[in-house]
């Protein structure tokens, strides 16, 4: 939904003068988020995104941003907010409404990532502007797609060294197709929301999580997981993040505006985004260190045998692709194609 305002500037010479005529219309959009407004998320994306669009718009475009679900629902219902135009754009995570950007999830399955979001989030953009663009994303201009810094295991009592510690952990995952390779792994899936997982661990409601190193720093998780266990230091997997705008609001800007948006997305904008996580991955490992963590690398040897353990995962995905109309195999092989391209590792 956009809010639209006429603003009469110097009205009384306008009519006193002929040939003056009224300042432009200003559009006023609605950005809601899940995210904290403490948190990296708006205070360096979102809201720096809204005051570049102001300025280069000269005042016509206005961004009200509204973090922390303040104009209600779950995270799980800002997709359908959007649609229904309740608001102009979203930012969010695909796990967070399961099935509505299946084909993005097949990005946050294990040993598809670069390690770092600089590399991952262009290749991300990549894919889903080549292959999802007319499926998921009807309907919406995808501002950016980027991606966390490289996600790992941390665990409270038990270090994970081996596949076979990770027998009867209870795991917490953001979403579904990694929640499948945990239980390929392993252990048991769990589903919390990102701000329970402190509690749940301390609580030992569960004996881990599986998240990125940047997020661990402002939720303090290090003071609750002990261990931190990634594969050779590229990490497990890494989340995936969405910029969204409703196409309907966009259309409505005339083509100068459109040109204003246009400007602020794309690959490149998601490559900058990468970079600013992964400027936060170092201190959240030092926070970590500093707290008396052990972390711990995964040497190949064993890093090889969670591959092989996870492909019933990539199996659970490709079928539910193939069970959408979709060539699940297909997107498979763009996935690693793509990412290879990026730096992932064979």
């Amino acid at each position: 939904m956009i809010q639209r305002r006429s603003v009469m500037m110097g009205a009384a010479g306008a009519l006193a003068a002929p040939g003056v005529v009224t300042a432009q219309q200003v559009f006023t959009f609605r950005l809601h988020s899940f995210s904290s407004p403490t948190a990296l998320d708006h205070t360096m994306h979102l809201d720096r995104w809204a005051e570049r669009v102001q300025q280069q718009s000269g005042g016509r475009i206005v961004i009200q941003s509204f973090p922390a679900m303040q104009l209600g629902g779950q995270p799980r219902d800002l997709p359908q907010q959007l649609e229904d135009g309740v608001v102009d754009m979203i930012w969010t995570v695909p796990g967070f409404t399961p099935g509505r950007f299946m084909g993005t999830e097949g990005l946050e399955l294990p040993f598809m990532n670069t390690g770092r979001s600089v590399t991952m989030s262009p290749a991300a953009y990549e894919y889903v502007t080549r292959y999802l663009a007319d499926s998921e994303y009807r309907g919406i201009k995808i501002i950016a797609i980027h991606s966390t810094d490289r996600a790992l295991i941390h665990t409270s009592r038990r270090p994970i060294r081996t596949l076979e510690d990770f027998r009867g952990l209870r795991l917490r995952v953001a979403g579904r197709f990694i929640g499948e390779a945990v239980t390929a792994l392993g252990a048991t899936p769990v589903g919390i929301p990102l701000g329970g997982v402190y509690e749940a661990v301390a609580r030992n409601q569960v004996d881990g999580f599986l998240i990125n190193w940047a997020i661990t720093h402002p939720f303090r998780l290090y003071e609750v997981a002990k261990f931190h266990s990634e594969p050779a230091g590229v990490g497990l997997f890494q989340g995936m993040l969405l910029t969204l705008m409703s196409m309907r609001s966009y259309s409505r800007l005339p083509a100068e505006l459109r040109a204003v948006i246009d400007a602020n997305s794309g690959a490149q904008l998601s490559r900058q985004l990468g970079e600013i996580w992964d400027s936060q991955t170092q201190q959240a490992i030092d926070a970590a260190r500093q707290a008396g963590n052990e972390i711990i690398e995964i040497p190949p040897a064993e890093v090889a045998r969670w591959r092989a353990a996870v492909e019933p995962a990539y199996a659970a995905w490709i079928n539910e692709m193939n069970r959408r109309q979709r060539n699940g195999r297909e997107l498979f092989e763009a996935i690693q194609s793509i990412t290879a391209r990026h730096g992932r590792q064979a």
